[in-house]
């Protein structure tokens, strides 16, 4: 007897380059028959994203309106609509393994993408995804870049989208003047804490904080520094999730395996890793021990890494935050990205916002829609925005809320769709959730 599935934990298996029938073009299309084949006897996901509605419209509209009478060539457009936001395997699908149907749709998307970029790379998508040679540039020329991205640019944005396909009406997000580790290197002198608190960590600061978005990163410092919190700066580069959406995997396992090589030394003497940016963190937990199931260090690695709610929850718990926090000016709505959800870590975003006195949080686990660089380009940008608009009805729902986001990518996409269709007059800054406890905290360049 099929049964349809339990209560038992998502397994999902490991991620072999080295078997040949990873790259063998028929023995992918016959387990995507497989695995769309249970997906269409369900349909349990035709609302998650626009990758299932293809999937089932393919298919209805096929002489048979079974898969037998589907051309292959069909499925491309399945995959391209994919985001790899992992809710499908981690929070809709009752057959993933250890059922026996063994559904997993995100890493046959990644397997489905890795044999295209081997065929065919996309040299505009490569470049947009260099994360940190981009991010060079930004922080060198970030006041006439933070000028020329803005929308109402409209004859450079016009120009941009013309010559790298970014969608005119996508918020871009700004350059730091000054990174995250140039920030960390001249503020750890201030440190008043000793290197022998029990406490200790190492701040995987991430492309985008330590390029675009410093303002998380100091708020995870100074939080941090109040709860007596030991900390370390480390940043080699990017996680890779972008080259992991563009089907690099053997570049995203090699980083894998020198990231975690230089960590392996703090993770020894008793450090956690935490990362500020929630897709850095499920890469880190998830993607790079499938890819390197065989190697040690990236185990551990694995297993060291939080992400930062998670930690601030977690020292919560353990040995209580420092007392200090004080009521905002109103009421905070979260939102939990796909990649918080997808750890597999409950609400931790939600439940270190409710350690804020006096303050109401309303949480809203909806997909933004974004999906990395997928949103801003301009052939996904539309579909981005009605896949996201579902949530952003929910979240700017309550007007004078402040409002959060697990992901800053995913709070300016947002914000795009609240603009275009005129759901609240909100102009503030979507703000990740250690934004709010450092402003409960008083830290000044919070305070409203």
């Amino acid at each position: 007897m099929i049964a349809e599935g339990g209560l038992r934990k998502p397994e999902r298996g490991n991620i072999d380059l080295g078997d040949p029938k990873f790259w063998d073009e028929k023995s992918l299309d016959k387990e995507l028959r497989r695995q769309f084949d249970v997906c269409h006897s369900c349909r349990r996901c035709f609302n998650l994203c626009d990758s299932f509605p293809k999937l089932f419209d393919i298919i209805d509209d096929a002489p048979s309106m079974e898969l037998d009478s589907v051309n292959s060539n069909s499925f491309k457009g399945v995959v391209d609509a994919c985001t790899l936001c992992d809710m499908c395997f981690m929070v809709s699908c009752p057959y993933v393994p250890p059922h026996e149907f063994a559904v997993d749709i995100p890493s046959l998307f990644i397997r489905y993408k890795a044999l295209e970029n081997k065929k065919n790379s996309n040299f505009i998508d490569n470049e947009i995804a260099k994360t940190d040679r981009n991010g060079k540039i930004g922080l060198f020329f970030s006041t006439g870049l933070n000028f020329l991205l803005k929308k109402k640019r409209l004859f450079f944005r016009r120009l941009l989208s013309f010559l790298v396909n970014i969608d005119v009406s996508a918020t871009l997000p700004k350059f730091n003047k000054k990174s995250f580790k140039a920030f960390f290197k001249d503020y750890k002198d201030k440190f008043k804490h000793k290197k022998n608190y029990n406490e200790k960590v190492v701040i995987f600061s991430s492309c985008y904080v330590n390029y675009n978005d410093s303002k998380i990163g100091e708020s995870l410092v100074r939080v941090l520094e109040k709860n007596n919190v030991y900390m370390e700066e480390f940043y080699s580069g990017c996680c890779k999730m972008p080259q992991l959406e563009q089907g690099k995997v053997q570049e995203v396992k090699d980083n894998a395996v020198i990231t975690a090589k230089k960590l392996r030394e703090k993770i020894n003497n008793g450090f956690k890793v935490i990362a500020p940016v929630a897709s850095c963190a499920l890469m880190i937990k998830s993607h790079w021990p499938l890819l390197n199931p065989e190697n040690d260090d990236v185990s551990k690695l694995s297993s060291a890494t939080m992400d930062i709610d998670e930690y601030i929850w977690d020292l919560n718990n353990r040995i209580g935050l420092v007392a200090g926090l004080k009521p905002l000016s109103n009421n905070i709505t979260l939102h939990s990205s796909c990649h918080s959800r997808a750890q597999n870590i409950g609400p931790k975003s939600a439940q270190i916002l409710k350690l804020i006195p006096e303050i109401k949080t309303i949480s809203i686990e909806k997909c933004s829609g974004h999906g990395g660089t997928w949103g801003i380009k301009k052939k996904w940008n539309k579909t981005a925005r009605k896949v996201g608009l579902s949530a952003a009805r929910q979240i700017f729902k309550e007007k004078n809320n402040i409002i959060a986001s697990t992901c800053p990518l995913a709070g300016l996409h947002l914000k795009d769709i609240n603009e275009s269709k005129d759901i609240s007059n909100y102009a503030d800054k979507i703000y990740h959730p250690v934004e709010l406890i450092a402003k409960s905290y008083g830290f000044k360049e919070y305070n409203d």
